[in-house]
């Protein structure tokens, strides 16, 4: 099941830190140091709030206070600002030797503070600001406004109520899945074939699509919220009770050949099959929905942490030339990654609607 594989993707943080700076402008320069800001990488969080990152470069090691004592070269620092009220707040900072290893990071936000006049951190706010404010509003970059806020939306409605189906009958364009088979290309339904799609009620299909998307949601938000320095196996990570679930369902003692879980990630190749899997995997939903509300998986340090380093909310535009998924050649569609999930978002009917959505991973 696609779930499980997703652990290939968790258990990979360090890549995740060691990506390529992109570019980078002097904000600030002091006698023996300097302030670079990233302006590439900005991550909005609200109409008026926005992450940016501002890097700072020592000429000689800082001390950093214990324990235990450590001697740092240059830090960064995500810093949060609210450019309507003019108020900032650290956010998260991470402090680097000279080599450029990570010797400490620092992820509680700091309280909301108010920007004093000619302080030192105006000279940061104002060209932070300035990224987003200042920046010529096209048409264009107006769509990305409102795409980036749409997929804000829809981030915060999984967040809220854990449930794909309520993202489906409120943000999704009505006939989605005629687009989904419409589309040769592209399996949009995992690992059930193309023919089997064809033979199942429209009913049916979506019960299928969401239990997928559910269960993809809510296990990678409570495994990567558990995972530890030192990853365990997935019967150790998993709960008890959905390991239990699985080997008790009667899709598992029709279909399991071997003692792994592969036969779940199996084509799903008739209907009565699909009916049984689609069963499991809600089952499994709900058992985790429970979990990760009683770990409050999304306030984690672990699940902030994979956050921060996803670009999320950062739409590209493309013009549709084929694999329109049901929309008229050359539509704007945006894609944006939210969450566990890649969408695509349209306007239709001058309302933008999100098009497609399936994993990231």
């Amino acid at each position: 099941m696609r779930f499980l594989l997703s652990l290939l993707f968790v258990f990979c943080p360090v890549a995740l830190s060691a990506q390529s700076l992109p570019e980078w402008s002097r904000v600030y320069t002091f006698d023996e140091s300097t302030i670079d800001m990233n302006t590439v990488l900005v991550t909005r969080i609200d109409r008026d709030t926005v992450r940016v990152r501002f890097r700072w470069m020592f000429d000689q090691p800082e001390t950093l206070v214990g324990p235990p004592e450590l001697k740092y070269q240059s830090q960064l620092e995500v810093m949060e600002l609210n450019c309507k009220k003019s108020e900032y707040r650290s956010y998260h900072v991470t402090f680097f030797d000279k080599a450029g290893n990570i010797l400490r990071i620092k992820d509680s936000p700091g309280d909301w503070r108010d920007v004093v006049s000619g302080s030192m951190i105006e000279k940061l706010f104002v060209p932070g600001c300035e990224l987003v404010t200042k920046k010529p509003r096209s048409e264009e970059s107006e769509q990305r406004e409102k795409v980036t806020q749409y997929a804000f939306d829809v981030a915060q409605q999984l967040e809220q109520g854990k449930d794909f189906k309520v993202v489906i009958d409120k943000f999704f364009v009505p006939e989605y899945l005629s687009g989904y088979l419409a589309d040769e290309k592209t399996n949009w339904f995992f690992n059930l074939s193309r023919d089997t799609a064809t033979k199942l009620t429209r009913n049916e299909l979506e019960r299928f699509y969401v239990a997928m998307m559910n269960v993809d949601y809510l296990t990678s938000l409570y495994l990567i919220s558990q995972l530890t320095s030192d990853p365990a196996s997935i019967e150790q990570l998993l709960p008890a009770d959905v390991l239990q679930l699985i080997d008790k369902h009667p899709y598992t003692a029709h279909y399991k050949t071997k003692g792994n879980y592969d036969f779940l990630g199996e084509t799903l190749d008739d209907v009565e099959r699909l009916r049984s899997y689609t069963d499991l995997v809600e089952r499994i939903s709900s058992l985790m929905r429970k979990h990760v509300k009683t770990v409050k998986a999304e306030q984690t340090t672990r699940w902030r942490e994979m956050l921060r380093h996803w670009d999320l909310f950062q739409p590209t535009l493309r013009v549709c030339g084929i694999n329109c998924l049901g929309l008229p050649k050359d539509t704007k569609i945006f894609e944006v990654d939210v969450p566990v999930f890649h969408l695509q978002v349209a306007e239709i009917s001058g309302s933008l609607k999100v098009v497609s959505a399936r994993s990231r991973f």
